[in-house]
C-alpha cells in the first residue's frame, strides 16, 4: 500500500497531564444520533476501563454503553481516555458525548475532550469549541484551538481570527494564531500579521508558522524578512515558503540564506530555489553561487548534498557544474548518482542521453528507477521508446517510477496507452499507481478503466487499487460513474476499503451516514488480550536500530501508542526489519523505513488502527507512514526537525534518544542491518 505524507516547525504546547490517559484517534465515520443516556455506574478506575476502550478503538466499534460508563465515571482519568476513545473509533454519535465532556469541570477533561472533537472532525461540535478558547486553563485553550482547525473550513476560520486579540495571555494566543495554519486565505494572513513584531517570542513565532505553512501574496515581504530569524526552525519555514510562492525577487535573498551556517535554514532555502525555478522558466540561480553549491554538493552530509545536485541543473552549462554532475552520475553511487543525473536529463536533456541510456542499461534497479522518473526531461520522441522499454522492467521500483514521471495532466494525457496498459500489471502497486495517473489526465472519460480496474484488483491482498480509485473519484463528485466507484467500494469485502468508501460517500458525494453502514474490524481479542497487550506496551521497551552508518536507540511510546507499540516490537522480532532498504529520505524532514518492496508500497499484510496521539512531532519523533485512515502496518518515519503539521494526523509511537546524529546522516538507499528490542530505562 503506497504510504505516503498528505502533507516544519514549531512544537505544540502543553498536552501535559493528557499524556496519562490517551493514545489518539482518527477521522470520521458513522452512524444515527443516540438517545440521552440513562444514569449509568462508571468505570472506577482507568485500569479498569482502558482494556476496554482499547478494544472499541482496534474495532472501530461503537458500544453505547460501555462508552456511557466511561464518560460518566468519577475518575477524570477515565473521562479523558474516554474523550479520546471516542475521536479514534469515528462515528458520528461520538459527537453528543464530546459535546457533554467538552462542558466537563475538569480542565484535563476538557482537553482531552477537545482533542477528541479534533480528530473525530465533525464540523457541529465548532460551537462546542468556541468558548474553550476564552478558557481559564491554557491547557484547553492549547487543544480548542488545535480541534478547530480540523472542523468546518470557513466557520473554523473565522473563529480563530476573532478569538486572537481576546487571548488573555502569550500561551493561549499563540495556540490560536497555530491554529489559523490550515487556512490558506487573505483573512487568515491578516490576522496573523500584527503578532509576527511581538515581543513575546511564542506570539512572534507562532504567527510566522501561520503566515508561512501556506502561505499567501500578502506576506511576501514578512516572510523575506524572516529568513534571518534567530530561530533556526521558524527561519527554515519562511524560506519552505517563500518557495511556495515562487517569486522571483526572492532568489536574492533565498541565495543568500545558502551561505549560512544553519543547516535546515540551507536545506530549505535550496529546495525553495529549485522551486522558484520551476515557476519561472528561463531563470537561473546567481551565477556566483555556483561555488557554494558546487562545495555543498560534495558535502558529508547526504542532506545538504542532494538538495545541491538537484539546484545544480539549473546550472548545468557551466563547465565546472557540468563536469561535477557528469563525474557523480557515471562514478558515483548510491542517491548521489540517482540525482546527478536527474540534474543532467533536466539541464542539458539532449547532451545526457549516452548517460540516460546506460542508467537503462544498469543493473542497479534504484537507477534504472531514477531515469525512469526523470524522461520527462527528454524530448517526447526520445523518451517514448525509453519509458516503453522501463514500463516492463521486472523491478516493480522502476515500473512504477515511470508512471510517477507523468506528473502534469499533459504527460498523463500524452501517455494515456502506457497507463491504460499499467492498469493489466501484475503488482498492485503499480496499478495503483496508473489509477491515479488516469486521474490526472482530468478527463472523466477514464472512470470506467479505473472500475474495471477495481473489479479486477477483488482478490489482491493489499487494497492499494481500490484506495486509489476512491481518490480518483472524488475528482469527480458529479459524475455518476464516480459514485459508483465509491459505492463500490463501500461494498468492499475489506473492512478498511468499506470505511474509506462509506467516509468519501459521506464527505465527497454528500450521502446521508444514517444511510450507510459503518462496517466494524473482526480482531478475535477479548478484553484479557487488550490488557495483556497494554501490560507489556507499558514496559520501557526500547529499540536498537543499526544502519550501515551507524546505530540509534529509539524509546517507544507504549503508553500513548500500545498497539502501534506492540506491531513494532513483533516485526522486530521476527527480523522483519533487517536488511531492509531505506527508501525515502527527505532533508530537513523524515527518514522512512519499513517496507521489504523499497517501492513506497510494501507491507507486512495486513494494517493496523491508528492510534493518533496528542504528543507534538518534534526531532527524532517516530510515527507510521499512512495512506489514510487506519492504513498502518510496517512502514515508519523519523523526522529530521520538528513537524506540527503533522500533530494529530499521524500514530506517534517513539522517541530517538540517541544516535540522532546518526538519523541525519542516512541516505535514501541505505540498509537498516538490524533491529533488535530491549527493555531499557524509560
Amino acid at each position: 500500500m503506497r504510504r505516503v505524507f498528505r502533507a516544519l516547525s514549531l512544537t505544540v504546547v502543553a498536552y501535559g497531564a493528557m499524556t496519562r490517559c490517551a493514545s489518539s484517534p482518527v477521522r470520521s465515520a458513522g452512524g444515527d444520533v443516540a438517545p440521552p443516556p440513562a444514569p449509568i455506574h462508571g468505570f472506577s478506575s482507568l485500569e479498569e476501563a482502558e482494556p476496554s476502550l482499547l478494544g472499541l478503538e482496534d474495532r472501530r466499534a461503537w458500544d453505547r454503553t460501555l462508552l456511557e460508563q466511561a464518560t460518566a465515571s468519577a475518575d477524570p482519568a477515565v473521562r479523558c481516555r474516554a474523550a479520546v476513545a471516542l475521536g479514534r473509533i469515528g462515528d458520528e454519535r461520538a459527537s453528543g458525548p464530546l459535546s457533554r465532556l467538552l462542558a466537563d469541570s475538569n480542565p484535563e477533561v476538557r482537553a482531552a475532550a477537545a482533542f477528541g472533537a479534533g480528530i473525530l472532525g465533525e464540523p457541529g461540535l465548532t460551537k462546542d469549541l468556541a468558548p474553550l478558547l476564552s478558557d481559564t486553563d491554557p491547557r484547553v485553550v492549547v487543544r480548542a484551538a488545535w480541534a478547530i482547525g480540523f472542523l468546518d473550513p470557513r466557520e473554523a476560520e473565522e473563529t480563530l481570527a476573532a478569538a486572537v486579540p481576546g487571548a488573555a495571555t502569550p500561551e493561549p494566543r499563540a495556540a490560536v494564531l497555530r491554529g489559523l495554519w490550515r487556512f490558506s486565505t487573505p483573512a487568515a494572513a491578516a490576522a496573523a500579521l500584527p503578532y509576527v513584531a511581538d515581543p513575546d517570542v511564542r506570539i512572534h513565532e507562532a504567527a510566522l508558522y501561520a503566515l508561512a505553512r501556506r502561505p499567501q501574496e500578502s506576506s511576501l515581504a514578512t516572510l523575506t524578512a524572516a529568513l534571518p530569524d534567530p530561530d533556526e526552525d521558524t527561519a527554515a519555514l519562511a524560506a519552505r515558503a517563500l518557495g511556495i510562492l515562487g517569486r522571483k525577487e526572492s532568489i536574492g535573498p533565498l541565495a543568500a540564506a545558502i551561505d549560512g551556517p544553519r543547516t535546515p535554514v540551507t536545506i530549505n532555502a535550496m529546495a525553495a530555489l529549485e522551486a522558484v525555478m520551476e515557476k519561472n522558466p528561463g531563470i537561473s540561480p546567481p551565477a556566483d553561487r555556483s561555488a557554494r553549491l558546487l562545495a555543498l554538493a560534495g558535502d558529508a552530509n547526504p542532506n545538504l548534498a542532494v538538495p545541491a545536485l538537484t539546484l545544480l541543473r539549473w546550472l548545468a552549462s557551466d563547465r565546472e557544474v557540468f563536469r561535477r554532475l557528469w563525474s557523480v552520475a557515471s562514478t558515483g553511487a548510491g542517491r548521489r548518482q540517482q540525482v546527478a543525473l536527474q540534474s543532467l536529463m533536466a539541464g542539458l536533456s539532449e547532451e545526457s542521453e549516452n548517460l540516460t541510456d546506460a542508467a537503462i542499461e544498469s543493473p542497479n534497479r534504484f537507477l534504472r528507477a531514477a531515469a525512469a522518473e526523470s524522461l520527462s526531461f527528454l524530448p517526447e520522441a526520445d523518451a517514448e521508446p525509453r519509458r516503453a522499454r522501463l514500463a516492463a522492467d521486472p523491478e516493480v521500483v522502476v515500473r512504477l517510477k515511470v508512471l510517477e514521471g507523468l506528473r502534469t495532466p499533459i504527460a498523463a494525457r500524452s501517455n494515456r496507452a502506457l497507463v491504460a496498459g499499467a492498469l493489466a500489471d501484475p503488482d498492485p502497486g503499480v496499478r495503483a499507481a496508473a489509477v491515479e495517473a488516469l486521474a490526472l489526465t482530468a478527463d472523466a472519460a477514464v472512470l470506467p478503466m479505473i472500475l474495471q480496474a477495481v473489479q479486477r484488483s477483488a482478490a489482491d491482498r493489499e487494497p492499494d487499487v481500490p484506495i486509489a480509485a476512491i481518490g480518483a473519484a472524488e475528482k469527480w463528485p458529479g459524475e455518476p460513474a464516480a459514485r459508483a466507484i465509491v459505492e463500490g467500494a463501500y461494498r468492499h469485502p475489506s473492512t478498511l476499503v468499506s470505511r474509506l468508501g462509506r467516509r468519501s460517500l459521506v464527505k465527497s458525494f454528500h450521502a446521508d451516514p444514517a444511510t450507510l453502514t459503518l462496517r466494524e474490524y473482526v480482531t478475535g481479542k477479548s478484553i484479557s488480550d487488550y490488557a495483556a497487550l497494554l501490560a507489556e506496551a507499558r514496559l520501557p521497551w526500547t529499540a536498537a536500530v543499526e544502519t550501515v552508518r551507524g546505530a540509534f536507540r529509539i524509546r517507544l511510546a507504549g503508553k500513548e501508542a500500545p498497539i502501534t507499540s506492540a506491531n513494532f516490537l513483533q516485526l522486530a522480532r521476527r527480523g522483519f526489519f533487517d536488511g531492509v532498504v531505506i527508501h525515502r529520505v527527505v532533508p530537513n524532514f523524515v527518514v522512512q523505513d519499513g517496507d521489504p518492496t523499497a517501492t513506497g508500497n510494501g507491507g507486512p499484510g495486513y494494517e493496523i488502527r491508528d492510534e493518533i496521539g496528542p504528543i507534538p512531532y518534534v526531532e527524532g519523533s517516530v510515527g507510521m507512514a499512512l495512506s489514510g485512515p487506519d492504513t498502518g502496518g510496517s512502514q515508519w518515519f523519523i523526522t529530521h526537525a520538528p513537524q506540527p503539521h503533522l500533530d494529530g494526523i499521524y500514530t506517534l509511537f517513539g522517541q530517538v534518544i540517541s544516535g540522532m546524529d546518526v538519523v541525519k546522516r542516512i541516505e535514501q538507499g541505505d540498509s537498516i542491518l538490524r533491529v533488535t528490542v530491549s527493555m531499557g530505562p524509560s
